[in-house]
């Protein structure tokens, strides 16, 4: 059986159901539920020198990382674009939760057409990120977007119209 609603009774409870959808909006909405789905972006560094896809004029003498909170870097290293190893003496240190990281270079780098800096970080919940930026330097050197871009291949794959692979069908 119905229950008879009074007229304040309605309006009481219509109140709290546009209360409720008012704070379900503004919590969708919000920077709040964002971060909850996308976290890694403020594990992303803010700034990075050299930049990704920079061309400078000399070697960095360094490795600068800056990120948007405190993270723990846990790798950071240099590779040339055949993927060589380049010593940078990088040791992670546990205890050092940090927004700023700089590593000298203390090698002369070798020839390459451009450099790829890797790097891993976690903050302090355990949340990890993974990335990397590139760069080149010297007078004939490139952006290493458009150096990659050159390498790629023209080629076009060919595949039997049936979408079998074999050549020969087995018999039988």
């Amino acid at each position: 059986m119905l229950k008879k609603i009074s007229p304040m009774q309605w309006k009481l409870r219509r109140q709290s159901l546009s209360w409720v959808a008012a704070l379900a909006s503004v919590w969708l909405l919000s920077p709040l539920s964002a971060l909850g789905q996308h976290a890694h972006g403020v594990l992303t560094p803010g700034v990075t020198f050299p930049q990704d896809d920079a061309v400078l004029n000399d070697p960095p003498r360094m490795i600068t990382m800056s990120f948007r909170v405190d993270v723990k870097l846990l790798k950071l290293a240099l590779f040339t674009d055949d993927g060589q190893w380049i010593n940078l003496g990088f040791q992670y240190d546990p205890s050092r939760l940090n927004d700023s990281f700089v590593l000298p270079i203390p090698v002369e780098l070798p020839p390459a057409n451009y450099y790829v800096a890797k790097w891993s970080v976690t903050d302090d919940r355990s949340r990890l990120l993974n990335g990397e930026f590139l760069f080149s330097f010297g007078p004939d050197a490139v952006p290493p977007s458009e150096f990659i871009e050159s390498q790629l291949s023209n080629k076009v794959e060919v595949l039997p119209s049936t979408g079998s692979y074999r050549i020969n069908p087995l018999e039988p």
